[in-house]
């Protein structure tokens, strides 16, 4: 067989393959819209290119509120972790919800060692009450193991079956619940993501001739970049693509829209939910003569969260996103 993402054909009998989808089952891919690829290709790509995508903030958001669970069944998580304040300090705060749990906490114990008078030593520990508790419970059998006492701020000695009711006297409480989180923004994860899909649907639609193209070798450099500064000829992609009018005009909200156009040379439109999008060059104009315009071609609906996937000839597209806009503005 041969693999579009290697670019290298396989014994069959040798090496494994995979049933790969175009859009990762996780964004609300469908097992209607799939190619065929090698096992490691398959493997290596869904965690060095999909996974960053899938992480990325913004999408993450939209998996959540959509639902979109992993092939896997795991349900998505938003993290809203980040930093916080406590007793006026700052302190690493982890926010984790999911559809049915919503827990704010200290991220990371807090420890603060002062010498006392005695020549004792005194810890003040805050954090996530378990966190705590293994950090102090610890602290006590070490203590007991040298025939030290450990003795809390009023003076009573403290042992090991007090530590449950001493937690749960002195859970922390988030005096300032607002956390302030930092979203870290890579150009080059929704290059490489993006590259990955112009490849895929490259081959799903004009087939192996297309996988073995100079375009297909370009997109296989894009999808592996490490550097902006090697980021070649490629089209536009998300997110600066607020200029492309044809993409605006393509989009629906809660929908993945990948169009192809029959352009010369061929381009490839993609709308995931709505919002995230890329324009890229499928080909070369042949040379002395400019990319000719087009409004024939072929696109792929995929409808969130149910992954529906229906297929339109790019006029017939075009209509149904006339009807869509009007509609709209009739509404109050």
């Amino acid at each position: 067989m041969y693999c579009p993402y290697c670019g290298s054909t396989h014994d069959d009998e040798t090496v494994a393959t995979s049933i790969e989808h175009v859009i990762p089952y996780a964004l609300g891919g469908s097992d209607d819209l799939t190619i065929v690829t090698c096992d490691r290709s398959n493997n290596t790509l869904g965690s060095e290119v999909d996974a960053p995508f899938i992480d990325f903030f913004p999408v993450r958001c939209k998996r959540f509120f959509l639902g979109l669970a992993s092939a896997k069944g795991n349900e998505p998580t938003l993290d809203l972790g980040g930093t916080g304040w406590i007793g006026g300090e700052e302190v690493p705060v982890s926010r984790l919800i999911s559809a049915d749990h919503d827990e704010l906490k200290i991220a990371k114990p807090r420890i603060v060692k002062a010498p006392n008078p005695d020549g004792s030593e005194r810890w003040d520990v805050s954090g996530d009450p378990a966190l705590v508790r293994g950090i102090v419970e610890g602290k006590l059998r070490k203590q007991m193991k040298l025939g030290k006492t450990t003795t809390l701020h009023d003076g009573t000695t403290l042992r090991l079956e007090d530590l449950d009711k001493l937690c749960a006297e002195n859970e922390a409480v988030t005096q300032d619940p607002s956390v302030l989180k930092t979203i870290a923004f890579d150009r080059l994860v929704p290059i490489r993501f993006f590259s990955k899909l112009a490849l895929a649907m490259g081959h799903l639609h004009f087939g192996e001739a297309f996988s073995r193209s100079v375009t297909a070798e370009r997109l296989r450099r894009h999808m592996t970049v490490t550097r902006p500064e090697d980021v070649g000829r490629l089209g536009v992609i998300w997110p600066e693509t607020h200029s492309i009018r044809t993409l605006q005009v393509i989009a629906r909200k809660d929908h993945h829209v990948i169009a192809i156009m029959d352009a010369e040379p061929p381009v490839l439109l993609v709308s995931l939910f709505g919002e995230l999008d890329a324009f890229i060059h499928l080909g070369e104009a042949p040379e002395g003569r400019l990319p000719t315009a087009s409004v024939e071609g072929t696109v792929w609906l995929l409808e969130l969260p149910s992954r529906k996937l229906s297929r339109f000839k790019m006029t017939d597209w075009l209509r149904e996103c006339r009807k869509h806009f009007a509609s709209a503005a009739q509404q109050p």
